[in-house]
């Protein structure tokens, strides 16, 4: 046996170590360094190119007009500041103004990635910083600096640590070797005495060394050696340690013979407990070998494709598959080779030459090392349930055609009936005039005409309404506008009504900023109707209509009432179209139901929501939630306000 060359790959080893160690060390600090003094010479800067930003931010209104305030201080600034050049821009990249606008081109100042680096010839230091109004970035500044001066000192320093880095690493490597070779000396004689006790018979003693650790190790191994010189001369010693060996060894075999036969146990009731599973499946299942072959089936298999559990036994899978879907399976053989599970849809054959739709999944069965040996096939019958889906498809077909149909033929009688009843409302003041005031029956008559018309127009526009959203005839128009100031002159149109029905109109709002993008008309209609039904079922009280800001940035408009209220069965019927609590001829209000209806569909058109609570006998609320609008044009605007009311101050 050879020692010697062992304790050298040792030493290299730990050499080796040692070595990256201190490379590592190096490298740490002279990145490290390196940083601190870049960071210490380009910390004016950034300092002077605050104070430029710190001035821009205070002039704002210079990116959304072409009027500077402070345009004449700012060269004197830029001196002041030795700045080489200096390029202000907006959001969109236009030019608000530059200073040495050639010298910023030439270092390429708009490619600046980095909020502060050196340009390429490392002759300027380079800045770019946002500029902010109100919390909005409304622009960019570009500040470059002339930094040859302090480039040179950098590259001077840099250098110097460069050295003092390479001079640490050297010594430390050199350092290292040293102690390497000290360390391993001692070891290298021990090893030189083993050796020589191994080529010759005589056994001799290490010795030679100091009291320590090492003498201590030379001392065990001269008793090691003593030992072996014992045992050689008594060999029974050896042949009973043996023979108490070899009975552990037995008794170890005896457990793991017994270890054995419990995992068989666990096998077979772990394979019974599959049998059973599998014979009992709610689901057709089969076996199958890599090339397809059937091996074994069970009864939900068998009924669901009419055949015997024993009969398909040794076909191949493909007699159960479709001629349109065996093409599906051709790459399945291969996937189940590479233990590749597969899920689809499928057509089966049953054995009367019936096709049924069904589900089929496969799970590859692996032996030990995980390669694929068979294949287990789920199949579930879903022919029923696609011929439902099917049936249940072609009836909401059928549905919404019926809808349309109905709208479309509600819209067209709508115009039919409208027209002649223009013709009648027009024709009754000249028909008031012409019999004039003498007879009073006569005049009462022609009130009832004329409120029974006017109401008839107003269903007949509610149906017109209504059929061109449903139909998508109708083509909004979304702008930009304050709902509170419509709401507030709606509910003036109310105040008369509300008084000549001993009722409160109540107009309140504490939101700010109340914009909102939407269809103007369909709006008014939303509120009109709402409060128009809380003035009708409301007989003492008040109707109140409340704006306030909610959530997420949105408003909210709620119309309040203290009528009549509903019911909590007829809540959820509130906007289906027709639909009325209170039905019948003999009903206490008119009405066609199609206020609420209508009301829905115009939310939904302009994005927003509706929610309503009610009691019975006590009141209702109804919350139409829309989404706020905003943009940079609000905040100009509000800056804009804020100066003039500073200016009228």
């Amino acid at each position: 046996m050879i020692l010697k060359n062992k304790p050298q790959k040792l030493q290299f080893q730990l050499t080796l170590k040692f070595s990256l160690f201190f490379v590592a060390l190096s490298a740490i600090t002279y990145f490290y360094f390196a940083q601190q003094f870049e960071e210490d010479y380009s910390r004016p800067f950034k300092a002077n190119a605050k104070v430029i930003l710190n001035f821009l931010e205070q002039n704002p209104e210079s990116f959304w007009t072409n009027e500077f305030g402070g345009r004449d201080k700012l060269p004197e600034l830029l001196q002041i500041n030795e700045v080489d050049y200096a390029v202000i821009l907006d959001n969109n990249g236009n030019l608000i103004d530059a200073y040495n606008i050639d010298s910023a081109e030439k270092n390429l100042y708009i490619k600046t990635s980095n909020s502060e680096s050196l340009s390429l010839n490392k002759s300027i230091y380079q800045v770019v910083l946002p500029i902010t109004a109100n919390r909005m970035v409304v622009g960019r500044l570009f500040v470059g600096f002339n930094s040859m001066v302090i480039a040179r000192e950098l590259n001077e320093k840099t250098l110097l640590l460069a050295l003092f880095c390479l001079i640490i690493l050297s010594i430390g490597m050199v350092f290292t070797y040293f102690l390497s070779s000290i360390s391993f000396r001692p070891l290298r004689k021990i090893i030189s005495a083993l050796d020589t006790n191994i080529k010759v018979k005589e056994r001799h003693s290490i010795n030679g060394f100091k009291k320590n650790e090492l003498d201590l190790l030379a001392e065990k191994v001269n008793t090691i050696i003593s030992q072996l010189d014992k045992s050689s001369s008594n060999p029974d010693k050896p042949n009973r340690k043996l023979e108490g060996s070899i009975r552990n060894n037995v008794y170890e075999l005896q457990g793991e013979i017994d270890r054995r036969k419990q995992v068989q146990t666990y096998l077979k009731n772990s394979e019974k407990q599959f049998k059973t599973l599998f014979e009992r499946a709610p689901i057709g299942m089969v076996i199958t070998a890599n090339n397809g072959t059937i091996i074994s089936v069970n009864k939900s298999f068998s009924e669901t494709l009419g055949y015997q559990t024993d009969e398909i036994i040794g076909y191949s899978i493909k007699r159960i598959l479709s001629d349109n879907d065996s093409l599906k399976f051709k790459p399945i053989y291969k996937l189940l080779k590479e233990a590749v599970n597969v899920d689809m849809e499928s057509h089966l054959i049953k054995k009367d030459g019936n096709r049924i739709l069904a589900i089929v999944k496969s799970f590859s069965i692996t032996d030990e090392v995980g390669r694929p040996v068979k294949t287990l096939v789920q199949i579930l019958d879903i022919t029923e349930i696609r011929k439902t889906e099917n049936d249940l498809t072609i009836a909401l077909d059928k549905a919404k055609e019926s809808d349309r149909l109905k709208s479309a033929f509600l819209a067209q009688m709508s115009h039919e009936i409208r027209t002649p009843l223009n013709v009648i409302l027009a024709s009754i003041p000249i028909l008031s005039d012409e019999i004039g005031s003498d007879d009073e029956d006569i005049h009462a008559i022609i009130q009832s005409v004329d409120s029974a018309g006017r109401r008839l127009h107003r269903t007949i526009d509610m149906i017109l309404s209504l059929s061109a959203i449903q139909s998508g005839n109708y083509q909004p128009e979304f702008e930009t506008f304050d709902p509170v100031t419509e709401l507030r002159d709606l509910s003036g149109e109310f105040t008369t009504l509300a008084n000549e029905k001993g009722l409160e109109m109540i107009f309140e709002s504490s939101c700010f900023g109340s914009l909102i993008n939407a269809d103007k008309y369909t709006v008014n209609q939303i509120f009109q109707n709402l409060i128009g039904n809380a003035m009708k079922y409301t007989h003492q009280g008040y109707v109140k209509v409340l704006v306030t800001d909610v959530a997420d940035n949105k408003v909210a408009v709620k119309i309040e009432d203290t009528g009549i209220g509903m019911s909590a069965d007829y809540i959820n019927n509130v906007f289906s179209p027709f639909s009325q609590e209170d039905v019948g001829q003999k009903r206490n209000y008119e009405g066609n139901g199609l206020g609420l209806a209508l009301v829905k569909k115009y939310v939904e058109l302009n994005k927003a929501s509706i929610e309503v609570q009610s009691k019975k006998n006590r009141g209702s609320v109804f919350s139409v939630t829309f989404k706020k609008h905003s943009n940079l044009e609000d905040l100009k605007e509000n800056i804009k306000v804020t100066e003039t009311d500073k200016t009228k101050t």
